[in-house]
């Protein structure tokens, strides 16, 4: 089996967008909006490097909210696929549709499981939100939370950017093979 980290989108890869009448900042509403975060493209390939399958898992409903135009939203999803990515699952639902791959449930990430035969206990979910730590629990993977303002106070491993998760992940892997090796010569 294989080992995937999958990661969110907004937030953790592109930047967010901080707007009056949202109580978090929101994905860009235009291409004009669109940035990526520094050293996004080198911390996936180096996971990559590391033997993981990188993935995108991203809830997407701005179309349906009426937000973003499809064309807009495509320009900047043309952008995030030149990223190092293996796959890419997004949900494009709104809240209320109560579909299976809407984060925080894990269907997107069961859905690659599926498909890459990936061991989702040794994988890890990458993420900024609530939803993205529910989702990557549910599936029982390891989460990793990117230190934002908006979620303080959310239980679980943390760092400042993209890079400095990967070497969370990193440094986690470096220990499991050890304990597997050390239980080896036992």
């Amino acid at each position: 089996m294989r080992k995937a980290a999958f990661v969110d989108r907004d937030g953790v890869l592109v930047r967010n967008i901080p707007r009056s009448g949202f109580k978090i900042p929101t994905a860009p509403f235009s291409f004009d909006e669109f940035e990526l975060y520094d050293g996004v493209k080198d911390a996936l390939a180096l996971l990559q490097r590391h033997g993981f399958l990188t993935i995108l898992v991203t809830n997407q409903p701005d179309i349906a909210y009426g937000r973003i135009k499809k064309d807009e939203w495509k320009k900047i999803q043309d952008e995030v696929e030149k990223l190092p990515l293996d796959d890419i699952y997004a949900c494009l639902h709104t809240a209320d549709a109560k579909c299976r791959c809407r984060k925080p449930k894990p269907g997107m990430l069961l859905k690659a499981r599926k498909k890459w035969d990936i061991d989702l206990n040794q994988s890890y979910m990458i993420g900024d939100t609530e939803a993205d730590l529910g989702a990557g629990r549910a599936a029982g993977c390891t989460t990793i939370l990117i230190d934002r303002e908006y979620n303080a106070g959310l239980p679980s491993l943390r760092a400042s950017s993209l890079s400095g998760a990967v070497e969370l992940v990193i440094a986690h892997e470096r220990a499991r093979v050890r304990r597997e090796y050390d239980a080896r010569s036992l």
